[in-house]
């Protein structure tokens, strides 16, 4: 099942993150009545989005194509942008795998190192595709 309820959300990830958030909206896979996954959106200025992913199980399609519908088409955004800490490489795998690509490097604005910044164009995302609305669709 896939939530939109911030109020659920939200302390999920910035639990998870370590952090603290405020977003504008969320969207969230639950599992037999956890949430496994969680995306806050924040700072959509008309053309870029910045998103926070935390998971803690396996994304399926159907959430997939709803975290990139979101920002994509609801929003209509060119971009998304994810920042992460070079030290926490399950985040930088994740992104890599999701296809985000490594856009700058910001060197010491972490107390752990560098952040990095992901970001994905609409016409990179194969999430929007065919194949996974048709995910979403079903779901």
């Amino acid at each position: 099942m896939i939530t939109g309820d911030i109020a659920l959300v939200a302390p999920w990830v910035a639990d998870k993150i370590k952090g603290e958030i405020d977003c504008q909206a969320a969207l969230g896979q639950i599992s037999d009545s956890e949430i496994i996954a969680g995306v806050v959106y924040d700072n959509w200025n008309g053309a870029s989005v910045e998103a926070t992913i935390a998971i803690a199980g396996v994304m399926t399609p159907a959430y997939l194509a709803a975290i990139f519908h979101y920002p994509f088409i609801h929003l209509g955004a060119k971009k998304i942008i994810c920042q992460v800490v070079e030290t926490n490489i399950s985040s930088v795998n994740l992104l890599n795998k999701m296809g985000f690509q490594l856009e700058a490097q910001i060197l010491d604005a972490h107390p752990e190192g560098s952040l990095l910044l992901y970001t994905m164009s609409k016409e990179n995302c194969r999430f929007i595709g065919e194949r996974y609305v048709k995910k979403l669709q079903v779901a």
